[in-house]
This record gives structure tokens, C-alpha cells and sequence, in this order.
């Protein structure tokens, strides 16, 4: 989430192409999301604008404010927007300075904190509670601790033979960002911090898919550019290993599932 040159520089298009996998959790997500027309809301890190439509579009009084560290996907999100969208260029660690002081009902922040790094999670969620009204809300959806661990495996495995990195991702477990979240001034007592498990649907061309728009750039950071296709081909080659034992290409997720207020008082 921040503009630092660990962030890769994703194809925006070919990006918007490759989450159906996070649509489909969509309602799963909106159920506990206290949601009422005329709120105000952002939706941190908001990528190529998909989600941020829906929200919009459950609010036709309210706005729904896109902020991204990508001017790319900016641009995406825009194309699909709908009246009572608006979109900035900015980074969750300086999320106070990209709303301008502007104060919302409430931040929501799906499949993009996991991008920033462990060090930069308390600057953050310090940002996203300045950036609340008193009695708003957090609505959080990031990788937890866990995540895609067939995944990561495979390609920590492959990526350390070729001199990369490991799994360059933020994952963190719900003990630790309760911490997180106390310490920045949230009260969890009304909401909830918790892991939840989810079997995701792919088949063995949407996984590809997966991780050619999103996946490949993050070990890429780190690897050596004369690595790149070789790194492609050897994860290409071993995609096998990810099938399950009932022939479907399906992965775990999990993910962390935050609902975080902002006292009244």
C-alpha cells in the first residue's frame, strides 16, 4: 500500500480481470458491514475500482471515495464509477494527507493491507482512524496468517533456487492486530477480529490467471529481472502440485476479518 519501490507496478487491466476469486466472497463481506444510504465511506487501496462500484451502489445518497497508491488503477476505477464515486492517488500510511482531513463514516479496505509491510501496519491503521468520525467504523478484509499456504510454498520453494525471496506478503494473525488496532484508538467490543477459512474456486486457467496479474510481481520485486521468465516457467511446470485430490484447482485462503470502531466519546 505505500508507493515504495517494494510495490509492484501491476498491468491495471489485466488486474481487473483476475478477481472473480474476491466477487465471490462479496456478499460474504457486505453481511456484517453496517452499511446505510448517506453514509460517506473510502475504500482504502481500492485497485481497479470493482468492489468500490458495489459499495457505491448500495449507497446511492452516500460516496464512496477510491484511494490507491497506483495512478493506473486509478484510471481503471474511474472507467467503471458511478455518480457518487471520486478517486485519489495516495497510500494508506498517508492516508490523513490523500483525504486532505476529510473525515468519513467509515474506511473500508478489502484484499490490499497485506501489500504493505509488518512495519508499516500501526502507521496505518493510525491513518484509517484519523480519517473516522467518532461512532464510524473499520470494515477490514486482508490475508491472514495461513493464506494460500500450498501457494507460498510452491513458490518460496522455486524462488529461493533462483536467488529470490520468500513470501514478501503481510499475513498476520488476528492476536497480533488487535494490538494493532488498540493501540491506534479502535474499540473491537461491538465488531470482531478473527480468522476465517475459505475455499476458493479456480481451475487451472483462472489460477494461472491469478498469478500472472497479481501474483508473480511480488517475488519479481526482489528476483533478478534475467530470473523472471525462468521463474515463470519452473512455477508453470510444477502447477500440478496445486491440484487437490478432487481434481479441482481450488485454493485455501484465509483471511482476517476486522470490524473496528471509532469511540463516540
Amino acid at each position: 500500500m505505500s508507493g515504495g519501490p517494494w510495490l509492484p507496478d501491476w498491468d491495471a487491466g489485466l488486474y481487473a480481470a483476475n478477481t472473480g476469486h474476491h466477487r465471490a466472497f462479496d456478499e460474504w463481506f457486505l453481511e456484517s458491514t453496517p452499511l446505510r444510504d448517506g453514509l460517506r465511506l473510502v475504500d482504502l487501496g481500492c485497485g481497479s475500482g470493482d468492489f468500490t462500484r458495489v459499495l457505491a451502489d448500495r449507497l446511492p445518497s452516500g460516496e464512496v471515495v477510491g484511494v490507491d497508491p497506483q495512478p493506473g488503477f486509478v484510471a481503471e476505477a474511474q472507467r467503471r464509477a458511478g455518480a457518487n464515486q471520486r478517486f485519489v492517488v495516495g497510500t494508506g500510511q498517508e492516508l490523513v494527507t490523500a483525504l486532505g482531513g476529510e473525515r468519513f463514516d467509515g474506511v473500508v479496505s478489502r484484499a490490499a493491507l497485506q501489500w504493505a509491510p509488518w512495519s508499516d501496519q500501526a502507521r496505518i491503521a493510525s491513518q484509517i482512524q484519523a480519517s473516522i468520525v467518532p461512532g464510524g467504523f473499520f470494515r477490514l478484509d486482508m490475508s491472514a496468517a495461513g493464506n494460500i499456504a500450498a501457494v507460498v510454498d510452491l513458490l518460496d520453494s522455486t524462488s529461493t533456487e533462483l536467488g529470490g525471496p520468500t513470501s514478501p506478503w503481510t499475513f498476520p494473525d488476528p492476536g497480533w492486530y488487535l494490538e494493532v488496532l488498540e493501540r491506534a484508538g479502535f474499540a473491537t467490543a461491538r465488531g470482531h477480529v478473527r480468522s476465517v477459512a475459505q475455499r476458493r474456486e479456480f481451475t487451472e486457467e483462472t489460477l494461472w490467471g491469478w498469478f500472472e496479474s497479481q501474483v508473480f510481481q511480488a517475488y519479481e520485486l526482489d528476483l533478478a529481472p534475467a530470473n523472471h521468465d525462468r521463474f515463470r516457467e519452473e512455477v508453470r511446470s510444477r502447477l500440478g502440485e496445486l491440484r487437490r485430490r478432487d481434481g479441482s484447482y481450488d485454493q485455501t485462503f484465509v483471511r482476517l476479518d476486522v470490524l473496528a470502531w471509532v469511540s463516540e466519546g
